[in-house]
């Protein structure tokens, strides 16, 4: 089994700067997606530190990590809560009014195993021969507001609340990030992306691509294209992962 991949990152139609971030070390199976939370100060620089950290940590720490849940939970729990103190601390240094923040998606492939780490709205999707799935779950107020049945998933995108995130990094200590793994088999898809790709193209969208498409580089042209087609009203970031 191997990893087939390709990534892209736009800045969209509407914002003038891009304060997503992908970080890729293939060789590893280290993949990551950080968006820079809208509205705070050095978003960009926020999402880069982010990523870059909690790579180079996962980098280093894998050939010294068994390939168990435990073990890649407590590996990948490190190097999110180091990037946080990396994250607060540049902000600390460079006196910002409100604290940078970053979301962030992490996935690391040690087949057939996938871990899988997150905090905030960035997503991670499966995507298998007859369906697509979201594993990961947003954390932001919307998401709650919607798990408790107050609005409905429909309503969640033109929520006023939808920028409030309950988990970013740099934003609190500790971040408490969400750490689940799967078992994948040839066939499958990974998707990572940020939130400027899901809100501006729907599930079935995403999966028609994936299956239209059918190679890695063509399919996050096509995402891209497709969210930017639809308004394009924030940066846009994407991994496609195939898996053969």
């Amino acid at each position: 089994m191997k990893v087939v991949m390709a990534s892209k990152t736009d800045t969209g139609k509407v914002a003038v700067h891009n304060e997503d971030y992908v970080w890729v070390h293939n060789e590893a199976g280290v993949y990551i997606v950080a968006d820079g939370m809208g509205g705070h100060e050095a978003g960009d620089v926020a999402s880069r530190l982010s990523a870059t950290s909690v790579g180079q940590s996962l980098v280093m720490a894998l050939p010294d990590t068994p390939n168990t849940p435990v073990a890649m939970s407590a590996a990948m729990t490190h190097a999110i809560e180091k990037a946080n103190h990396v994250v607060r601390q540049a902000s600390a240094e460079a006196a910002q009014v409100r604290r940078m923040g970053a979301t962030i998606v992490v996935a690391v492939a040690r087949l057939p195993q996938v871990y899988i780490a997150h905090a905030g709205d960035a997503r991670v999707y499966l995507a298998t021969e007859t369906d697509l799935v979201q594993l990961t779950d947003d954390d932001s107020w919307v998401a709650q507001l919607a798990a408790s049945g107050i609005i409905s998933d429909a309503e969640r995108n033109n929520n006023r609340l939808s920028h409030i995130i309950t988990k970013a990094i740099g934003q609190g200590s500790p971040v408490d990030a969400t750490i689940t793994h799967i078992t994948v088999q040839p066939g499958n898809w990974l998707l990572l992306c940020s939130d400027g790709l899901w809100n501006m193209v729907d599930d079935g969208q995403i999966f028609a691509i994936i299956q239209r498409e059918k190679e890695p580089e063509p399919v996050v042209n096509s995402l891209v294209q497709a969210a930017n087609n639809a308004g394009g009203k924030d940066n846009i970031s994407v991994i496609a992962l195939k898996i053969e």
